[in-house]
């Protein structure tokens, strides 16, 4: 990612590939992108992950599409799914015996509450985040 204004673009089919290994793969690819020893890759991953399993286990997305791109302070990072509604669920607190449930807890924490979800104009769900750089 030499180009300040250049955005790298990624899409799965989830079934094709299993929806199972999106999560993971997305991780790789953000490696690939930033080079593995990059600052905010670990955060980054994270929360790619927590996002697109999200997508895949709450939205039954055929698809996800990872975006990243760097802004003047911050890397924006964006996860957009076929979801039918682009309403997200606020993060919960979960009990402590709770296996579920703190994935978007994790993403507020790490994007320091710089995240929304939108709706774009082809009605497909895309939440957006903001990590420092």
């Amino acid at each position: 990612m030499s180009d300040p204004l250049h955005e790298c673009v990624k899409v799965w089919a989830t079934r094709e590939v299993g929806p199972e290994r999106v999560p993971s793969l997305a991780r790789k690819e953000l490696a690939k992108w930033l080079g593995p020893d990059h600052t905010a890759l670990p955060d980054l991953q994270e929360i790619a992950s927590e996002l697109i399993t999200n997508a895949i286990l709450h939205a039954d997305a055929d698809w996800v599409r990872l975006s990243l791109k760097r802004e003047p302070y911050s890397w924006r990072l964006t996860v957009t799914d076929p979801g039918p509604s682009g309403k997200t669920q606020p993060p919960r607190h979960s009990r402590s015996s709770d296996e579920r449930g703190r994935g978007l807890l994790i993403v507020d924490a790490l994007t320091e509450g710089r995240w929304d979800t939108t709706v774009n104009a082809e009605g497909e769900r895309v939440v957006w985040t903001q990590v420092r750089r």
